[in-house]
């Protein structure tokens, strides 16, 4: 019977069924920094603290900013650059241990969809500054290092499930389609960025706003292009190009359905 005992006590502590952290940190990068492509050995959360960056898993391709972050899964090529204008100030915990994966489901967080917007930024950056470094051989820190981590990961769980989420999430939305209307942005790559389904995205912009996420992009795009078509030193063109459309045919088009009228005729009467 004792060595029954023995041979369960020695399976269980051989596995680290709970939450190990390895180390956190802080880092103000410089314009274009970037780690990768690679794979990490362990779960990282980087948390962006201010500027903006890129994140690469997979095939997906995720812009972040403040408030946002991004999580690495072990053995999983990631790469990350921070932006060439604004780039990103982040803080990050490392940790491993089979709990984590739970967690993450919980969080709905997945290598398909690795981001997370945070509701109580100061907050979870407040907790990462109080971790220590690296952990080490002295046991209080290393408890006060798993408590600090349970905490951080609480917050995040919390955030998920608060009632202000959508609100937050549309906000952060919204703020991403005013950086990059000139870009491709889809309403996948919308939702990616934002760290929600593309359906839970299009609810949230029906429930608060009436629209769907993709009006919403043509609405925006189409007000800025009226607000370009006042200086006539930019062709029709520059202007289809400015607010995200490459081909000019396509953006008359969409325009003369938003407002009835071609961006030129619209010029030549007048913009008010």
């Amino acid at each position: 019977m004792a060595n029954g005992c023995e041979a369960v006590f020695k399976r269980g502590t051989a596995r680290n069924y709970g939450l190990k952290p390895v180390n956190s940190g802080e880092e103000r990068c410089t314009p274009g920094h970037y780690w990768g492509a690679g794979v990490r050995g362990n779960y990282i959360i980087h948390y962006v603290i201010s500027g903006k960056g890129v994140f690469y898993c997979g095939t997906g391709k995720y812009t972040l900013m403040k408030g946002q972050a991004f999580v690495i899964f072990p053995n999983t090529i990631v790469k990350y650059q921070a932006d060439m204008k604004d780039p990103w100030h982040y803080a990050w915990v490392v940790f491993d241990g089979e709990e984590a994966r739970s967690v993450f489901d919980g969080l709905g967080v997945t290598v398909k969809a690795p981001i997370i917007t945070s509701l109580d930024g100061k907050r979870a950056v407040d907790l990462i500054r109080q971790m220590p470094r690296e952990r080490g051989g002295v046991l209080s820190e290393n408890l006060r290092f798993s408590s600090l981590l349970y905490e951080f990961l609480s917050l995040l769980a919390e955030n998920k499930t608060d009632d202000r989420s959508e609100n937050i999430y549309l906000n952060a939305a919204t703020r991403f389609i005013r950086a990059h209307y000139h870009e491709d942005v889809t309403v996948e790559s919308l939702a990616a960025n934002v760290g929600i389904s593309r359906k839970y995205l299009f609810v949230i912009f029906k429930n608060t706003l009436g629209i769907s996420p993709k009006e919403y992009i043509i609405d925006y795009r189409m007000k800025k292009a009226c607000e370009f078509l006042k200086d006539r030193n930019l062709s029709v063109s520059q202007v289809a190009y400015s607010v995200g459309y490459k081909d000019p045919l396509t953006f008359s088009r969409m325009f003369k359905t938003r407002f009835g009228v071609s961006p030129m005729m619209l010029r030549e009467n007048g913009i008010r």
